[in-house]
């Protein structure tokens, strides 16, 4: 087993970020290219702290063209963007950092309101536009939730599936995970397998939405590319269902690296401190002498 770790968006202190953005009513070409450009060199910048600091993913912003698919964002400033973003191909690549991405819950495939899932079809095209003009693989996965119940669960699933099976493109880079309420690990696997899609199994939400978990058939679904893991532990003391911790408690990695025993895999961890919370888990599994330092992927190159 080799466990690679990563974290998301911006650095704990946001001093780095893929996230800048701006007032909608602000939109214009020459605001755009400027954050963009922000966004861009922060990207850069975060790739080269994930690099030494022995990291193997990274997930980046939704927000890193700020308002890419809304009506409002017009086609030629796209193409402009991307024609940025194609001149640092090369040097990103060259980072060796798997790159993914996680559009917000708005995001919702299985709505019953037809302008809520063109919207959503929408943010994921333009999602898959970034990492396609990143000349990324199938690794470079846009992970989104099933969405809702509606208070018919049978049907929200039925409608999940027609919208992605009407929109082939859509297949293209998509996986999905398990959340804390209504659709578990076992729930979410069916799904995964039925329409072909890699699977994305987040630990926290698997602990407050308990299923069985069949990790040979999670590995599965990516077909041969290292699966997508979300690592991460409840605040300490009173806290909102579901909300994610500073750090991450090593009994939640432990756990993790239980199930998926003898399988490789890439973990993002979603603490609110970031890199910060990476650095302290690797300090104590280090006080703690624990064997899983080992498994860890440039655990090495940190200061432990």
């Amino acid at each position: 087993m080799r466990i690679g770790l990563g974290f998301f968006c911006s650095t704990s202190d946001n001093r780095l970020s893929t996230n800048h953005k701006f007032v909608l009513r602000n939109l214009s070409r020459e605001r755009l290219l400027s954050t963009f450009d922000r966004n861009l060199r922060d990207f850069l910048e975060l790739l080269m702290l994930s690099k030494n600091m022995g990291f193997t993913i990274f997930r980046l912003g939704s927000d890193f063209v700020p308002f890419a698919s809304h009506k409002a964002f017009r086609e030629e400033w796209m193409e402009e963007v991307m024609g940025l973003l194609a001149r640092e191909v090369k040097r990103i690549k060259a980072f060796g950092i798997r790159i993914t991405m996680h559009p917000g819950q708005w995001v919702v495939l299985n709505s019953s309101r037809e302008n809520v899932v063109e919207a959503a079809l929408r943010e994921l095209r333009y999602h898959y536009r970034v990492l396609d003009a990143l000349e990324l693989g199938r690794e470079a996965v846009v992970v989104v939730h099933l969405g809702g119940t509606y208070g018919d669960k049978r049907r929200a699933v039925r409608r999940f599936m027609e919208v992605v099976e009407e929109s082939p493109w859509v297949r293209g880079r998509l996986a999905i995970e398990n959340d804390e309420r209504h659709y578990s690990a076992e729930e979410v696997l069916e799904i995964a397998e039925s329409l072909g899609l890699p699977m994305v199994f987040d630990y926290y939400h698997h602990l407050l939405n308990p299923s069985r978990v069949d990790v040979g058939r999670i590995v599965d679904t990516w077909k041969g590319v290292v699966p997508e893991v979300h690592l991460s532990s409840p605040p300490e003391g009173r806290a909102r269902f579901g909300e994610h911790g500073d750090y991450v408690r090593v009994e939640d990695l432990e756990g993790l690296a239980s199930l998926f025993e003898g399988v490789r895999i890439d973990v993002i961890v979603e603490a609110k401190k970031k890199e910060r919370a990476i650095e302290r888990l690797l300090r104590e599994l280090a006080a703690r002498r624990s064997s899983l330092l080992e498994l860890i992927i440039g655990a090495d190159k940190q200061k432990v």
